[in-house]
This record gives C-alpha cells, sequence and structure tokens, in this order.
C-alpha cells in the first residue's frame, strides 16, 4: 500500500509539533505510514499543493486577515484537486462549508484531535477512494496508459474526424477512453455493493433508460424502460420517441406485506433470498436500498407510457439512474417477459405412467 500523504495548513508552531508528535505515535500504533507535509503560509500552502494528497488539515486563520484558510480551499475548489479536506481551528465562524467535504472541527472540541482526523482519513482511504482518484491513482495512471498505449498510435484517424466534427470527436475520444477503463474490470468476479447499482446524484438531468423518477402526485416511484435508442436526442428537447414507457417500483413492504422489518424466519428468509435474486416472479426486480434511495422491486406488469412532452410537469427530474452495468438485464428480463409466447400443455401422463 502507498504512504499517506498529509498536508497540514497551521501556522501556529506548537500545534505542528502537536500534529508532528500524534503521528509518529500513529506511525508506532497502527503500523500505516504517512508522510507529513506542512504549510505554515499561505503562499507556501499555495505553492505545495496539489492532487497528490490524500487528505489535508487546514487552519483557518493563517495571518491578522484571518480568512486565509478559505483561500486554501477555494485553490483546491477552482483547480478541481480531489483531496479530502478538514478544517482544524479554533475561528470556524466564516468557513467555506459549502466545499469541505470532512467537517469543521473545533479546537479543544471533542472529536477534534489531530488523531481523530487521522482516523477518519484513514478510514476514507481504506476505502481507495484517493487511490483510485488522486493525482497518483488508478485512473491517473490507467489514463496515461491508454494515452500512450492506445490513443496515440491511432492519432492520425482520431486527427481526421476531428477535423471534420471537433465536438462530436471529443465525445466519442471520451466514450472510447472509458471503455479502455472498464475493461479493467471485465473479468473481475467480486460481487457488488448496492450503491454501485446506482449514479447519484445524476450528472445529466436528461431522461435515460434507467431513468428513476417520482410522480409529484402521488410520490410513486418509476424507472424509464424505453429503449435507449429512443430518448437520444436528435435535436433540442427532442428524441425518436412521443412517449416515455415507465415500470412502478414497489417497496418491499408491499410485496411481503405480512412480514417484519427484522428478525425473519427461516422460510421468510428464504423467500426474501428469492427476490433479492430475481427468482420469486419473472415480472419482478430487486433494487437494493442504499442510504439515498428506499429500494423495492420493480413491477413489470404495472407499466404505463406518458407524453414525453409535458413529462417534467408530472413526474420529477430523474433523482438516480441504474447504472449500465445492471440496466441492461433489467431490459433484458422485462423483453423476455413481454416476448413469452407459451404453448398448450401436453397431456405426458401415458409417457409415464403407461396404459
Amino acid at each position: 500500500m502507498s504512504k499517506f500523504r498529509l498536508l497540514l495548513v497551521e501556522d501556529n508552531e506548537q500545534d505542528r509539533e502537536v500534529c508532528r508528535d500524534t503521528i509518529v505515535r500513529y506511525r508506532a500504533q497502527t503500523h500505516r505510514d504517512i508522510e507529513l507535509i506542512e504549510c505554515e503560509s499561505l503562499e507556501e500552502a499555495l505553492e505545495k499543493i496539489d492532487n497528490t494528497f490524500d487528505g489535508a488539515i487546514i487552519d483557518m486563520k493563517l495571518a491578522e486577515q484571518g480568512n486565509e484558510g478559505n483561500q486554501v480551499i477555494q485553490i483546491i475548489e477552482q483547480s478541481q484537486l480531489r483531496i479530502p479536506v478538514a478544517i482544524l481551528t479554533g475561528t470556524p465562524d466564516p468557513v467555506n462549508t459549502d466545499f469541505v467535504n470532512i467537517g469543521v472541527f473545533k479546537k479543544g472540541d471533542p472529536g477534534a484531535k489531530y488523531e481523530d482526523l487521522l482516523n477518519i482519513f484513514w478510514e476514507i482511504y481504506d476505502t481507495g477512494l484517493t487511490r483510485i482518484m488522486g493525482g497518483r491513482g488508478i485512473i491517473e495512471s490507467t489514463l496515461y496508459q491508454v494515452f500512450r498505449g492506445n490513443l496515440l498510435p491511432q492519432k492520425e484517424k482520431w486527427m481526421l474526424y476531428g477535423s471534420q466534427s471537433p465536438e462530436k470527436t471529443e465525445k466519442a475520444l471520451l466514450r472510447h477512453a472509458l471503455s479502455h477503463l472498464l475493461q479493467l474490470l471485465d473479468d473481475d468476479g467480486d460481487r457488488s455493493y448496492p450503491e454501485e447499482m446506482y449514479l447519484y446524484p445524476p450528472l445529466t438531468a436528461q431522461i435515460k433508460t434507467g431513468s428513476i423518477v417520482t410522480e409529484r402526485a402521488g410520490q410513486v416511484k418509476y424507472v424509464v424502460m424505453n429503449p435507449a435508442c429512443d430518448l437520444v436526442m436528435r435535436a433540442p428537447n427532442m428524441c425518436n420517441t412521443d412517449r416515455v414507457l415507465l415500470a412502478e417500483i414497489i417497496s418491499q413492504q408491499r410485496l411481503f406485506p405480512d412480514y417484519p422489518e427484522a428478525g425473519y424466519s427461516n422460510s421468510q428468509k428464504g423467500e426474501l433470498q428469492k427476490a433479492f435474486k430475481n427468482n420469486k416472479a419473472p415480472y419482478f426486480h430487486w433494487l437494493p436500498k442504499t442510504n439515498f434511495f428506499a429500494g423495492g422491486f420493480i413491477n413489470f406488469r404495472n407499466i404505463s407510457t406518458v407524453p414525453y412532452d409535458g413529462f417534467l410537469e408530472v413526474y420529477s427530474q430523474p433523482e438516480i439512474q441504474i447504472s449500465a452495468s445492471f440496466i441492461k438485464d433489467i431490459i433484458a428480463r422485462f423483453s423476455i417477459y413481454y416476448a413469452r409466447q407459451g404453448q398448450p400443455d401436453i397431456n405426458f401422463d401415458n409417457f409415464i405412467t403407461p396404459a
């Protein structure tokens, strides 16, 4: 595991010394490797800060003006540096809390010691977030490999496309680069976490296959089930369909009304496992619960279509987007359910018990 790089922006030498001593003790107790980079002024912080840090602790007041910490935060935000930031200060009032992503901690308060902050940073670090998204992360190194090994050798063709349509070529090149990143996970057999099923909040307000929306009047949630080609935008506010196909999401309580919230019997556990594996019925598909979504089951039998024009007057903008890796199976099961034909039953009794 790579070394954890911590940026400390603090003008008080005594506080910096406390941080140094805490890190020495923390290393010995946890066997964690931490590299501390200290800055005692705004100018020094602006000179040293970059996207290679795994965390930053910033004091709000670095000089008489008292707003220098906010300036450091603004630089991090404007430069789009992907660094978890905590404010540890004696003057928390003027903090720009719109950006601070760990929290504002007042010196001397419970839970505001350097050791407490290190614990928080390590919990984040152990998720792999900074190793994936940071300047030394997997995405950066993989993009470099894709750039050098895959895209540059094909540059003449892409240059031709760019001369014909720069904007379309840029989007196409983005798709192509992302496809190379996704290839890293094609052979990953690990089970996914529920949060991986969703993009929340969605990065676009456009209605897409797998968008989860809420009916404004009844607060019922639905999934958009149109084929992706239906919803491709051909002109501003115009796509290939005049209707949006919706399937209702019902709650687990509605599907299992007699089940308690916890303490299931063995038979109830078995039924829930069948439902979670999408084996309860061919017309239900499970959507797992997360802290931002109550979850439930898509009911393929309860579908409706509504006009594309005026859709947002009746339904919310997409609140959650089901990710591409999962929506494919949902659409496949939906299509299979409505494509089934069936056949007459054949009397097979004589084949089992000959007359």
